[in-house]
């Protein structure tokens, strides 16, 4: 008589425990008395103290450094990270309003995926982890160091923690924070107003070529080379186009490049934009050996023999900015989409 109520009073303690790990969250919200907070997360912000912010999440690292002369930079990628991203992180983090005090307890630290990250970033794990986002001081302190849990399963909020406290809160809106170092970086690569352009020269992958020029900008472009009709003006207006607007979708690492991507048997091409102004940016294009069809280029700027051998021109300004432009792009690798390169190598 004894041995079947021993089985199923172990199963009903079975089914029971399952059914409370299933409705975890929802528990805590029922049965617990919580407090109720209600206060903001950081009261004050002190943006000039801030040196330095770490991410870890999806097993990656990101390490945004601030810039002794204003700006920032992904330390990992050596590249400018984009200052608008930075500023609508601190902005959302300044508006977080602690919810509940789900509880203070730390054996349930893992079960809403708020264990502190681990030493190896390899190691970390989406079921047992949060994001960690780690704000630093000059001196290597932490203004804060927040642990971004799992999100409510019924309704809206996410749990979180600050490193070294094992409250647990429930805050309203999820905290969605990149975990990709790329995507912090400032993507904008060209950005030359058409009217300012004087001459393009394209070289194609199979050697054929052309050039076309014009007076100013009010006037009509020509060929360079007699005898030979002007390429279509549509084809001129997006190559402009996209001068106008240039943008990359990946960063290439120094060691990511490998010699099938140096090799030139994959180039397809090179452009040459010539400036009334002197300036000069070359951009050589490759076709990708990946499966996603999309194109590699490298660019940099330079300034004219005419621009630098004429005495009105400002050559210490064009210095300064061909400079500057080559110091971020000269020697990097770029990955962009397939129709920009084709509308820069006059392709249909």
């Amino acid at each position: 008589m004894l041995k079947p109520l021993l089985i199923i009073t172990s199963i009903l303690f079975f089914i029971g425990a399952g059914l409370y790990l299933f409705h975890g969250d929802s528990n805590f919200n029922k049965s617990q008395n919580l407090n109720q907070s209600n206060q903001k997360l950081l009261k004050n912000l002190n943006t000039k103290s801030l040196d330095r912010i770490k991410i870890i999440g999806n097993g990656s690292l990101v390490d945004l450094v601030h810039l002794q002369g204003g700006g920032w930079k992904e330390q990992s990628l050596n590249f400018e990270a984009d200052i608008l991203s930075i500023q609508d992180l601190l902005v959302k983090l300044s508006k977080i309003t602690l919810g509940e005090l789900v509880t203070d307890n730390p054996d349930y630290h893992e079960m809403f995926q708020l264990l502190d990250p681990p030493d190896k970033v390899e190691l970390w794990e989406k079921e047992r982890h949060g994001f960690a986002l780690n704000l630093l001081r000059g001196d290597g302190t932490s203004i804060i160091y927040l642990l971004l849990g799992k999100e409510r399963n019924k309704g809206s909020g996410q749990y979180i923690r600050q490193a070294g406290s094992d409250k647990i809160y429930l805050i309203p809106e999820p905290l969605l924070v990149y975990s990709e170092a790329g995507d912090w970086l400032r993507k904008d690569l060209l950005a030359l107003e058409s009217k300012h352009i004087q001459r393009l020269d394209l070289l194609k992958g199979d050697n054929s070529s052309f050039s076309i020029s014009r007076v100013d900008e009010k006037n009509n472009w020509v060929n360079e080379t007699e005898n030979t009709e002007i390429t279509e003006k549509r084809k001129i207006n997006r190559a402009l186009s996209r001068l106008e607007d240039l943008t990359f979708a990946k960063l290439y690492k120094h060691n990511e490049l490998t010699q099938e991507l140096k090799d030139q048997n994959y180039k397809e091409g090179s452009l040459s934009v010539n400036l009334f102004d002197g300036s000069v940016y070359s951009l050589i294009i490759k076709k990708n050996i990946s499966d996603d069809g999309n194109y590699l280029l490298s660019l940099r700027m330079g300034i004219s023999l005419d621009a630098s051998s004429n005495s009105d021109t400002n050559d210490s300004k064009l210095r300064k900015e061909m400079e500057e432009f080559n110091q971020r792009v000269n020697s990097r690798l770029f990955e962009i989409n397939s129709w920009e390169a084709k509308e820069l190598l006059f392709i249909d």
